[in-house]
């Protein structure tokens, strides 16, 4: 795989993202332009690529948040930086807070005893098509808005290519999703200024290219499993249909079947194998 020497690595390179969130002051200015209502006390705790759901249940699905925060109040925030709409946000969103929460409850707690937790993702898109550049979701009453359901918990979609704010930094926090110039002086164009120091050094370069890699292999072996599993389907319904069929059906009627009532994909050869072995 070839590189462009001059690519430039932007705010939502996995490893830019993971560094320059492990910056205190950088992470509370981001956590605070997401959240401007809240006031984000002084970050106490960081956690980058924390794997979760493997603890208790070998069994369960792991789940790697990108960046794990914990306040000095206590509150935890996850913050997901979201390049490619796979079109699961919604699941997405649900499994990671369940996760959140199953970690952060131990057995015997109280229910009362769960932090305060903010679910944030930052997508590099408009995963519903609205436009809005912050999306924030909580629990209420389907007839009266006015009745929460109060579980202390709330997500944030933040879509980079939204708009409809005057928020000088959720609009900075935008510029550093899209690469853009920040003019003004503040924390934001330090966090570009470290962007492209880190651009400019070898080493980082290296390891953004490496992150790059991981994460088009990651995705080409998830979009392989997901043939795979459509495969092994596309089986099982075959061998249903061949069930269905009498029982003194040869494999070759059953093939012929098959081929004019159904659209798998297998071969003939396969198709006859797992007839054969009925």
């Amino acid at each position: 795989m070839s590189y462009h020497d001059d690519k430039f690595y932007g705010f939502t390179n996995d490893e830019i993202f993971g560094s320059i969130m492990q910056n205190k002051r950088f992470c509370k200015a981001i956590i605070q332009a997401v959240l401007p209502d809240v006031n984000v006390v002084s970050v106490e705790n960081i956690d980058a690529q924390k794997e979760l759901g493997t603890k208790s249940d070998k069994r369960s699905k792991p789940v790697r948040l990108d960046i794990a925060v914990k306040d000095q109040a206590g509150n935890l925030y996850d913050l997901e930086m979201q390049v490619n709409n796979n079109h699961d946000i919604g699941p997405r969103m649900r499994y990671y807070q369940s996760s959140m929460d199953r970690d952060t409850l131990d057995r015997g707690e109280p229910y009362t005893s769960l932090a305060r937790t903010y679910l944030i993702f930052l997508c590099a898109f408009d995963p519903f098509g609205k436009g809005k550049l912050r999306y924030s979701f909580h629990l209420y009453d389907d007839e009266d808005k006015n009745i929460q359901l109060k579980n202390n918990a709330e997500n944030i979609i933040i879509n980079s290519k939204g708009r409809g704010t005057n928020d000088v930094d959720l609009l900075n926090l935008q510029k550093l999703m899209n690469d853009d110039k920040i003019e003004v002086a503040g924390v934001f164009k330090e966090i570009q200024n470290k962007i492209q120091e880190y651009n400019d050094d070898p080493k980082r370069r290296n390891l953004m290219r490496t992150a790059e890699l991981r994460m088009k292999e990651e995705t080409a072996v998830a979009e392989k499993r997901g043939r795979e599993e459509g495969r092994e389907e596309e089986q099982k319904n075959t061998v249903k249909v061949f069930k269905a069929l009498q029982s003194n059906v040869t494999v070759s009627e059953g093939l012929a079947w098959i081929r004019a009532n159904t659209q798998v994909s297998l071969s003939d050869e396969e198709i006859k194998a797992i007839l054969k072995e009925q």
